[in-house]
């Protein structure tokens, strides 16, 4: 069995028209029938390269070294030694492949938060390389290949991606693949997508369902200036057009009778607030941030929408499950490819997201106080019905502030309850996962 992983960055949950008929994705429409859609599947740490490292290694998000974005001021990113689904895949004997957005590395100086990944141990068993590590100039991308050549491109990236992936496909299909794809849109900024998206949508209005306050020193607030209704439009588009280009690589697979030969897993690294809460990105507990989208189509599925809640951490053992491989001992996630056999299966009763201090001045500050930083920022625990928020703060001496949800009652979680009983039951999931985790947030 072949394998494509196609995610996008900052794809949340309900920006799909399984989920909102205003956004137009009839390719993943066709494929929801035809697979398995988790309606639970959680970023478990939303931000870009903590989340990927969860989603690569199979670890919770503390266990990474990647607590953060890969940035110049802290040293986050994905270690050599480290063992992930790609290393377990090559070991197996998939031609393997890698395009688009890495940021995983340290950023080297060659620009931003960018950096050039190097043939070896760094590119974790991929052995077809056309990547970078991050950049957002979706209309002008650049690229390193297998030999390190640099390689700059004037055509909308996730386009330009497809390209290259068929290619990387027509190359291989006589071989067993597997094939990772990261597309870097939706991610701001917005406007930077084709025109004949956009204007599929002129005169769409997004509707939120979650304009309550948000938490003090909590999330990003809308910058100044922007106008939501037209990012919306534009994130919209977006999506119509990686749907667009998700359709050419199954088209791809049908046309050349590998489609019940390949699993096809589509999902993304965290949402985006989009104005829900007075707030725009990521890197908060709620729905709009951590809420994900996830589909798994191809041959030998039996079709089911399910409500199993699904953290970033188990996709790659799903992936290895679903494929016949042994997943490692070191790997933290849950296997769900019983479930997409269509055998009894039993998952998490709950599952725990979470973020922390994400800059070197914060790190300092807990330093200088004798505190580590990774037992503060927040966490969140979610089960069937409601959602826990404890946030320690981002910064040496803010106060913990404590939200409870009913997601049944309060999707928008715009209200925070006082119900004792579910507290306590809540706080005792918060202690397990801590525990397990060897997390000392509590």
């Amino acid at each position: 069995m072949n394998l494509i992983y196609l995610f996008a960055d900052q794809w949340r949950r309900d920006a799909w028209g399984l989920y909102d008929p205003q956004v137009i994705t009839p390719n993943l429409d066709r494929l929801a029938a035809e697979g398995v859609v988790f309606d639970r599947a959680y970023s478990s740490c939303p931000l870009c390269s903590p989340n990927r490292a969860c989603l690569l290694t199979g670890r919770q998000p503390g266990a990474t070294n990647v607590f953060t974005n890969c940035k110049p001021d802290v040293d986050a990113h994905l270690k050599e030694d480290t063992l992930c689904v790609s290393d377990v895949l090559k070991r197996e004997g998939y031609s393997t492949g890698y395009i688009g957005k890495w940021h995983l590395d340290k950023p080297d100086g060659r620009g931003g938060w960018d950096a050039y990944t190097p043939p070896g141990k760094k590119r974790h068993g991929f052995d077809f390389w056309y990547s970078y590590g991050t950049y957002n100039d979706h209309l002008h991308p650049h690229y390193w290949d297998t030999e390190g050549n640099y390689i700059e491109v004037r055509k909308w990236s996730p386009e330009h991606e497809t390209d290259v992936a068929l290619d990387f496909l027509e190359k291989n299909r006589e071989k067993k693949f597997a094939l990772f794809v990261s597309y870097n849109p939706p991610h701001s900024p917005y406007h930077l997508v084709p025109e004949k998206y956009e204007k599929l949508y002129a005169g769409v209005e997004r509707k939120s369902v979650a304009w309550s306050a948000p938490p003090e020193n909590a999330g990003d607030p809308i910058p100044e200036g922007l106008d939501v209704a037209q990012a919306a439009r534009q994130y919209y588009a977006a999506i119509t057009g990686i749907d667009e280009n998700i359709g050419r690589v199954v088209s791809w697979l049908k046309e050349n009778g590998l489609y019940e030969e390949t699993r096809i897993m589509i999902s993304a690294d965290h949402g985006d607030m989009m104005g829900d809460h007075q707030l725009m990105a990521k890197h908060i507990w709620y729905e709009g941030s951590v809420g994900i989208p996830l589909l798994i189509c191809g041959g030998g599925l039996k079709p089911c929408r399910t409500q199993e809640l699904m953290a970033g951490e188990d996709q790659a053992a799903t992936i290895l499950g679903m494929l016949g491989i042994p997943v490692p001992e070191c790997m933290d996630g849950m296997d769900f490819s019983p479930l997409l056999r269509g055998e009894e299966f039993q998952g998490h009763k709950s599952i725990m997201t979470m973020a922390f201090p994400n800059t070197q001045e914060r790190i300092d500050g807990y330093a200088a106080h004798g505190l580590n930083f990774m037992d503060f920022g927040w966490r969140s625990i979610v089960t069937a019905r409601y959602k826990l928020a404890v946030n320690r703060g981002q910064q040496y001496g803010m106060k913990t502030q404590t939200y409870l949800y009913d997601l049944q009652e309060d999707p928008g979680e715009n209200r925070s309850i006082d119900d004792s009983k579910v507290m306590e039951e809540m706080m005792t999931e918060l202690r397990y996962w801590c525990e397990k985790n060897g997390d000392h947030f509590i």
